[in-house]
C-alpha cells in the first residue's frame, strides 16, 4: 500500500512539473515573441519614417540646406512641419494664393506632412508691424519655416525703404528671441502696374536677404510686364492686389521652390 501512494505521489509530482516545465516554456516564447514583434514594429517605424523623410527632401531639394535640415528634424520627430505664412491683404488667409500654394504642397507631400497657418495684416506698414510686435504671433506657433511678405506695398509712398528694412529686421529679430530655430524666407508683394520707385523698393529688399543670409523667393518673373495689357488680368488695377489669376500665379512660382520634380 505504501509503494502505491509513494508511486501517486511521485507520479503527481511529476505530472506537475511537467505542467510547470509547460507553461514555463509557454511563457518564455510568448515573451521572446512579444519582444521580436517590438523590434520588428520598431524597425518598421525607423524604416518608415526614414523613407518619409528621404521623400521630403527630395521634394525640397531646391530648398536651402537650413529650410531641409528643420523640416526632416520635424519628419524624424514624428510631427508635422509648421510653416507660418505672414504679410499684407496681398496674403490673404481666406481665398488668395496662400489656400493654392496649401493645396500645392499637400498633393506633392501629401496632406499632413506640413502644418501651415496664414497670418494676415490688412493695412499693416512695416512701421506698423513692428511697433505692434507681430512677431509674436508667429512664435506662438513655434514655427520651422517662416514665409514673410514685409509689406513693401503698404510702405510704398508711406516708409521709406531704410526705414522698412529697419523695421523687417527688427521683426525677424522679435521672432528669433522667441523661435531661435525657425528659418525666415521672404518674398515680395505683388508687383503693381506702371510703378517706378516700388521696384527699387523690393530690389533693396532682395539685396537686404543676401546681404543678411535670408532665403529670397523672387516670384516676380512670373508675372507678365506691368506695362503689358495681359498685366490687368492678374493685378487688379483698382485695388493693385492680385485676381484670382495672380493668385494662381503666385502660388505656381512659390510652389517651383518647395516641390522639385
Amino acid at each position: 500500500m505504501k509503494n502505491v501512494v509513494l508511486i501517486v505521489i511521485v507520479a503527481a509530482a511529476c505530472l506537475t512539473l511537467i505542467v510547470a516545465s509547460h507553461f514555463y516554456w509557454e511563457q518564455n516564447i510568448a515573451a521572446v515573441v512579444k519582444e521580436a514583434r517590438a523590434k520588428m514594429e520598431t524597425t518598421s517605424k525607423q524604416d518608415e519614417m526614414a523613407h518619409k523623410a528621404e521623400t521630403v527632401l527630395a521634394r525640397a531639394k531646391q530648398l536651402p540646406a537650413a529650410a531641409q535640415h528643420v523640416m526632416k528634424q520635424a519628419v524624424n520627430e514624428n510631427r508635422p512641419i509648421r510653416l507660418v505664412i505672414a504679410g499684407s491683404e496681398s496674403t490673404p488667409e481666406k481665398g488668395g494664393w496662400p489656400d493654392l500654394f496649401k493645396q500645392a504642397l499637400d498633393e506633392a507631400y501629401g496632406k499632413g506632412v506640413f502644418d501651415i497657418t496664414v497670418h494676415e495684416y490688412e493695412g499693416f506698414t512695416t512701421a506698423d508691424a513692428d511697433e505692434q510686435r507681430i512677431a509674436a504671433d508667429w512664435a506662438e506657433e513655434q514655427p520651422d519655416l517662416v514665409l514673410l511678405e514685409p509689406f513693401l506695398l503698404n510702405d510704398n509712398g508711406v516708409v521709406t525703404i531704410d526705414d522698412s528694412l529697419e523695421h523687417i529686421q527688427a521683426m525677424i529679430g522679435q521672432l528669433k528671441n522667441a523661435a531661435p530655430n525657425a528659418v525666415v524666407m521672404l518674398q515680395p508683394p505683388n508687383p503693381i502696374a506702371n510703378a517706378t520707385y516700388y521696384p527699387q523698393q523690393v530690389a533693396a529688399l532682395q539685396a537686404f536677404a543676401k546681404e543678411n543670409g535670408y532665403t529670397y523667393l523672387d516670384h516676380w518673373p512670373a508675372w507678365p510686364d506691368d506695362e503689358s495689357d495681359e498685366f490687368a488680368t492678374f493685378i487688379d488695377p483698382d485695388s493693385d492686389l492680385p485676381t484670382k489669376e495672380g493668385a494662381k500665379r503666385w502660388a505656381e512660382a512659390l510652389a517651383k521652390y518647395f516641390i522639385a520634380k
